[in-house]
């Protein structure tokens, strides 16, 4: 695809956000936080478009120059590819919270595990949790990608920066990417403690 994007726009900001959209996929994958094309990631840049990445791309292995950028609506206006069938989600919550400017969308294990157990993430059992995250609400179910799936997720928008989408994943969303992810990171290592308690009979 050809870009429409204005010269002014190819600055050295659109290019450190795709390396950083990149290197953070890769920190994601080592983590075990992302198995092949599984989930997506999204940086709102001060002009309105949108950094994200592509559909079926393996997060792994992705490279700064695989990511699509879009505009406010989410049409494609440069890369190489198609956007996430997730990117629906994106951009409501990007609607329903003004101050996130970057969003995280994994299928984090321990997270998932807990969900599908029934039982949930209890912020308050953990002191750390219960501070950097507050409530960690959860979404009822809704099939990937739909509009239906993307008016829930923005729906829960309030209740904190992390929730969890019932047996699909978790999403964390921040005013950098940098604070996404580390949301998403205390998210999973904390689901894991939780889970490790929940299996010593705590």
């Amino acid at each position: 695809m050809n870009s429409l994007l204005a010269p002014e726009m190819k600055d050295t900001n659109l290019t450190d956000t795709r390396h950083e959209i990149a290197a953070i996929c890769r920190q994601l994958y080592n983590k075990g936080l992302l198995a092949g094309a599984d989930g997506n990631i999204s940086v709102k840049c001060g002009d309105g478009t949108i950094v994200a990445t592509p559909r079926g791309a393996h997060k792994g292995f992705i490279e700064p120059e695989q990511l699509v950028v879009t505009d406010s609506s989410g049409t494609v206006i440069e890369g190489p590819g198609e956007v996430s069938t997730e990117f629906p989600m994106h951009l409501a919550i990007y609607q329903a919270d003004p101050e996130c400017m970057a969003i995280v969308h994994t299928h984090a294990p321990c997270a998932l595990a807990l969900s599908l157990a029934g039982k949930g993430f209890d912020s308050s059992r953990l002191a750390e949790t219960e501070i950097l995250l507050g409530e960690v609400a959860e979404v009822p179910y809704a099939p990937p990608g739909t509009i239906e799936l993307a008016r829930a997720a923005a729906a829960h928008v309030r209740c904190g920066p992390v929730f969890i989408l019932e047996r699909h994943g978790a999403v964390s969303r921040g005013a950098n990417l940098a604070r996404a992810f580390q949301l998403m990171e205390c998210l999973e290592h904390n689901a894991k403690i939780l889970l490790m308690a929940y299996l010593l009979g705590a």
